[in-house]
Order: C-alpha cells, then structure tokens, then sequence
C-alpha cells in the first residue's frame, strides 16, 4: 500500500473521496436531523416556542462546528443523538405500551423507532473508535514518517487497536500484541 488515501475499508463501496470524509458527512447529516428533530420534540411536547429555539440554536452551532471538525465538538455530537436516542427510546416503551395494553400503538411507528435508535446507537459509537477520532482529527499515523520494510504494512490489534508494523506472511498463531499481549491471529473458534 503506498498511500493512506487509497486504502478502502472492508465493507465499504469504492469511492472517489476519503472513507473517513464520507462517513463524516453521513455522521453530520444525523447530527442535523437530530438536531432538529430535538428542537420539533421540545415544541411538540412543550407548545412554547423558546424551549424549542434555544436548544436548536445550540444544536446548530454544534452541528457547524462538528461540520468545520472543530475539536470542541467532537464530544458534543454523541451527546446530541444519544440524547435523542433516549427520547426515541421513551417513545418506543410509551408505543409498546399501547400496543400491548390495548389502548393503541402503531406497530409501523414501532419499526420506525427500533431503527431510528439502532443507527442513532451505531453513529454514537463510531465516536469512541480511535481511527475516526484521528480522522475527525485530521491526524494519521502516516503523518509520523513511519518507513515500512518491504513486505510490512500497518495493522491494528484485534484486541486493543493499538497500530502495529507487521510483516502478514510471517505472522503465526503465537505472535502477540505488545501492547496488550493479546493474540494477533485469531483462532478459526474466534473468527
């Protein structure tokens, strides 16, 4: 691999941007529609207009800032949509409720519900991975000089992901991560 830019990640569809840069942007566009969907809950539920501007103007600059990746609002976006997860999840028990109570609940809204709060919980934890804080950062760990042996690439610890040097045709079931001494080739029963 001679470039960090030409590195695709497993799963994800070719593109001609930076991985890291696309899941930024769909991260942003959440943090907004939450944003807002926040601002129209606090209304909904309230019926007066300031419980709803306040919060939505602070959600906004948070959303620019997110946007711009400035560092103070980093932390803030999972704090936004984990905080509309939890209303999502208030919702979801008061649907169930009815439903099974019999006093009315909509079975679709439910669906709607259980997938909000399983994307809501998925885009929360992507902030806690240390390769999208250094892209959200702007750091990599090809900023560091790090000059590779012929046939070495960098590999992450299955384990701890601590970032490692390693050569994969000579790796072996009894190598070991030297940060947290954990296996780096799982077993076939761990896979």
């Amino acid at each position: 691999m001679s470039d960090a830019d030409e590195m695709i990640l497993a799963g994800s569809r070719p593109a001609k941007s930076n991985p890291m840069d696309d899941l930024h942007s769909r991260t942003s566009t959440v943090l907004l529609v939450d944003s807002l969907i926040f601002a129209y809950l606090a209304y909904a539920f309230t019926g007066i207009v300031e419980f709803a501007i306040v919060p939505g103007l602070f959600f906004m600059a948070v959303w620019f800032g997110y946007r711009k990746k400035a560092a103070w609002a980093y932390w803030f976006c999972p704090m936004v949509m984990g905080g509309v997860t939890l209303i999502f999840s208030i919702m979801l028990l008061l649907q169930l409720m009815g439903l099974f109570g019999g006093i009315g609940g909509s079975i679709f809204l439910i669906v709607i519900l259980a997938w909000a709060i399983y994307s809501s919980v998925r885009f929360v934890r992507i902030h806690f991975h240390p390769v999208y804080k250094m892209g959200y950062s702007g750091y990599s760990v090809y900023d560091e000089g790090i000059k590779l042996e012929p046939n070495e690439m960098l590999a992450a610890c299955p384990t701890c992901l601590a970032v490692l040097a390693v050569n994969p045709l000579l790796l072996s079931h009894e190598d070991s991560c030297p940060h947290c001494d954990s296996p780096l080739v799982l077993g076939s029963e761990e896979e």
